[in-house]
């Protein structure tokens, strides 16, 4: 298998293979589209600061013992 990649535009729903990959000796193919530019309302952390009563150590304890759960429930199976 080997890939190729390349810059183009969508416009109706078509994606536009450039003139150069249009021999390609096969029928089947996997498309991935990943946006170029960053989307208007994208993830800002910065907003959720101080959204919690929770202190980082109380948090860190309940991601662990979380964790630890998983662990032992694959040691069960």
């Amino acid at each position: 298998m080997y890939a190729i990649e390349f810059t183009t535009q969508i416009e109706n729903g078509i994606v536009k293979i450039p003139k150069n990959y249009h021999n390609l000796s096969t029928q089947n193919v996997q498309v991935f589209i990943l946006p170029i530019k960053k989307p208007k309302n994208a993830f800002n952390p910065r907003e959720f600061f101080g959204v919690t009563s929770f202190s980082k150590s109380e948090i860190d304890s309940y991601l662990q013992a979380s964790r630890d759960e998983w662990d032992n429930y694959l040691d069960e199976k």
